[in-house]
């Protein structure tokens, strides 16, 4: 007979774990929270529970449990001391170093290709457009390939405005100011 808001242990396909029966469902089955893990597992029928959970057993599950980093309870004292007393000491605090200020850069990257490309006044490549602007405080990429970015940006701008657009495609990966 399993009685509601006992402790068994149950047997389930990857292993066993101590459970509480919460409620019977309408199928027959047996709805209950896992004491290991706090998830609602079923029990589908009496030969996954193993026995009864004595006060050892629960006792040794207490014992396992680490709290999560979400959880409101304290991490159970250490349970030896030491037998010399030693001073207390005052934890060491480090100091972070502070990150440096990226400067501002007023442009966006098709901004900045423009200018840099209106002052070359030849073709260039994405990596040289992108090296240029850097340079001259126009624009920064924190990405890590910011000439596939401002490539990909370039030709979106093509596509999208035609012969509107600031850039044309003079080669394979060359780009020039209108």
């Amino acid at each position: 007979m399993i009685k509601i808001g006992a402790c068994y242990i149950a047997r389930f396909p990857k292993n066993e774990m101590p459970i509480r029966i919460e409620s019977r469902e309408a199928n027959g089955s047996w709805k209950a929270r896992s004491l290991t893990h706090g998830r609602i597992v079923f029990v589908k029928n009496e030969s996954q529970l193993i026995r009864e959970c004595s006060g050892n057993d629960l006792a040794e599950l207490a014992k396992t449990v680490v709290p999560n980093r979400r959880s409101k309870r304290q991490a159970p004292p250490p349970t030896h001391t030491l037998a010399i007393d030693t001073p207390q000491v005052a934890r060491v605090r480090t100091v972070k170093a502070k990150r440096q200020r990226i400067p501002e850069y007023s442009l966006n990257a098709l901004d900045a290709a423009h200018c840099v490309l209106k002052e070359a006044k030849k073709p260039l490549s994405c990596q040289e457009i992108a090296d240029r602007s850097a340079k001259k405080k126009l624009h920064r990429s924190d990405g890590a390939t910011p000439q596939n970015t401002l490539n990909a940006a370039i030709s979106r701008d093509i596509s999208a405005n035609g012969v509107k657009s600031r850039f044309i495609k003079t080669g394979r990966g060359l780009f020039a100011a209108r």
